[in-house]
């Protein structure tokens, strides 16, 4: 394969590839669930919150692409304590353990650090996804004191999630 991975902030014309990729990744996954995955949006809508993404100190986004097609995507979203922001992340499984989360993250924690008006940044790991809580601790994430909690799955499954943070100011 000649072409390389490229992280980058997403565009309008994205939008669509975005979407594709966002119901990609939550039927192969039981650890990635959207939000809002039972209120579809156009490629319209899509292209418009891309737009105000961009312009946000406290919203975020970020893909990763192989020539034209999308294989990851990285957000951040403020949450109602409006200091934090919470990070999800998911790639392609065909795409796993070549380093492309670990660049999307990365990628994001630099802007959180010099470019965002966030405080921290937080999220809620499953406790089976091992991959995952070992990259973000690799990364500097440390579990809070916040007792596990139960999530349920998209195959409707109760499992364990824990909550970590990185921490963006001096205490």
């Amino acid at each position: 394969m000649s072409e390389q991975v490229e992280i980058r902030l997403p565009e309008a014309a994205d939008a669509a590839g975005l979407l594709a990729l966002l119901e990609r990744l939550q039927r192969e996954s039981d650890t990635f669930t959207l939000a809002d995955a039972d209120d579809p949006i156009s490629v319209v809508q899509e292209a418009e919150q891309l737009a105000q993404i961009a312009q946000s100190s406290a919203h975020f986004l970020l893909v990763a692409s192989l020539g034209d097609q999308l294989i990851g995507v990285l957000s951040i979203a403020p949450t109602p304590q409006g200091n934090v922001g919470e990070l999800g992340v998911a790639v392609e499984k065909a795409y796993w353990h070549q380093g492309i989360g670990t660049a999307l993250v990365d990628e994001a924690l630099y802007w959180a650090q010099t470019a965002s008006s966030l405080q921290a940044i937080g999220l809620i790991v499953q406790t089976r996804n091992l991959a995952a809580m070992k990259l973000y601790q690799k990364l500097g994430f440390v579990r809070t004191a916040t007792p596990p909690e139960t999530v349920t799955d998209d195959d409707g499954e109760h499992v364990t999630a824990v909550e970590m943070v990185y921490p963006l100011t001096a205490d």
